[in-house]
């Protein structure tokens, strides 16, 4: 039965049924194909490429607007009284630099280890090239585009040009981004509300603003989890649920298509409870995924204050503060459209981090960006660069086979 059938009929989506065909087997039993492709299945079409000149001006602008934003505001917190670039880096502490350079490589490595415990639980096998990559693709992709939509595309897409097909290659890419949506707004939830109950937010600039873009960022990050968790629990409720929701979004002229937005709701469920169940079978690849998920949003929250210590800023004590604010600034500008919230959350994180980083505010913020999104972002141009001249070397050699054959 299809989705628009399950949706007029007012069934249970296939996946919630004990009786619906399993369309992803749990290992990779499949033979893989010369060329790439694996059991029979057609690779996906490569993501288009459609005005990406544009989305480079904008990428550009925004990330100026940021820099603008960033000496902008924080000339005016702290005074006129903020560091140049010299003073800043000869009063960097190089154990705190150390320290700061492990942190951001752990986030990566974290983040690399999620698809290989993935690929192991549902492909059956463990390519660390492979899996690196496809994280960089991710990271790169979704830094570049708006609310960080172009990450999951180009990683199916990648993994099926290595011999993953189609089904497999979109489990493994579905469980990690779920997997990381869980753990971000459940870190997130955790973290505001200790953090408002301690006063995290006490003496910082415009702290009204940052706690209610927070909790807004919050919730609209939570709509996601929420709704596939009421279809796993409570499935005939949620189906309720969703038809009225859509209903009203169809009275009030917000949603045009209700078929085909019901259809939309229903596949995303059922794409991840499918996903879910094959990891699920093994227990122990779903613990290391669950806690590397839990880690790498750790320490990516926690990053601002490895880079605030390794500026020498006096940031005794005040870990969780830090990490705190940083969750403020991150949901409160979540909801941004512009690639990696440029442009935005640079001046938020210069009011937020402005009660711990003194003179090297602005510096401390643009470290941090760096090491949270730019790096990405360099790194994915080097990996682009480097494609473009193995594909160029590879083409000239086979040029000079045929010459000499000839």
């Amino acid at each position: 039965m299809s989705v628009n059938e399950e949706q007029v009929t007012g069934e249970t989506p296939s996946a919630f049924r004990e009786d619906a065909p399993q369309n992803m087997p749990a290992e990779a039993e499949q033979p893989e194909a010369a060329d790439g492709g694996q059991g029979g299945e057609q690779e996906p079409p490569k993501p288009k490429k459609k005005r990406r000149w544009i989305w480079n001006i904008v990428l550009i602008a925004v990330i100026a607007l940021g820099l603008w934003g960033l000496f902008g505001i924080s000339g005016e917190i702290t005074e006129g009284e903020g560091m140049t670039f010299g003073e800043a880096m000869s009063g960097i502490s190089v154990p705190g630099a150390v320290l700061l350079v492990a942190v951001v490589l752990g986030v990566m490595t974290v983040d690399c280890l999620k698809f290989c415990f993935v690929n192991k639980a549902v492909i059956g096998k463990v390519r660390p090239g492979v899996a690196i990559k496809t994280s960089f693709l991710g990271k790169f992709y979704d830094n570049i585009t708006p609310f960080a939509t172009g990450g999951q595309p180009m990683q199916i897409y990648y993994m099926t040009t290595k011999g993953v097909n189609v089904s497999l290659s979109s489990a493994v890419v579905l469980i990690r981004y779920f997997g990381s949506i869980y753990a971000f707004t459940f870190i997130g939830a955790v973290s505001m509300i200790a953090g408002v109950s301690v006063g995290v937010l006490d003496g910082v600039e415009s702290a009204t603003l940052l706690q209610i873009l927070g909790w807004v960022g919050l919730f609209v990050n939570l709509i996601i989890p929420v709704f596939i968790a009421f279809f796993v629990f409570f499935p005939k409720f949620a189906m309720k649920c969703t038809t009225w929701f859509i209903n009203v979004g169809v009275k009030l002229r917000i949603v045009k298509n209700k078929d085909r937005v019901m259809a939309k709701a229903l596949k995303t469920v059922d794409d991840f409870v499918t996903s879910f169940k094959l990891i699920a079978k093994k227990p122990l690849w779903l613990a290391l995924f669950i806690l590397c998920c839990l880690a790498e949003n750790f320490l990516t929250f926690s990053v601002p204050f490895f880079v605030m210590n390794a500026l020498s800023c006096d940031v005794h004590g005040m870990f969780f503060t830090i990490f705190a604010l940083n969750v403020f600034t991150t949901f409160g500008v979540s909801f941004i459209p512009t690639p990696g919230n440029s442009g935005v959350i640079e001046g938020m994180g210069v009011l937020a981090f402005s009660v711990a980083a003194g003179g090297a505010l602005a510096w401390a913020v643009l470290f941090w960006r760096f090491a949270v999104y730019y790096i990405y972002i360099l790194i994915g141009i080097a990996m682009t660069v480097f494609d473009l001249v193995a594909k160029n070397v590879k083409a000239r050699r086979t040029e000079k086979v045929a010459v000499k054959r000839e």
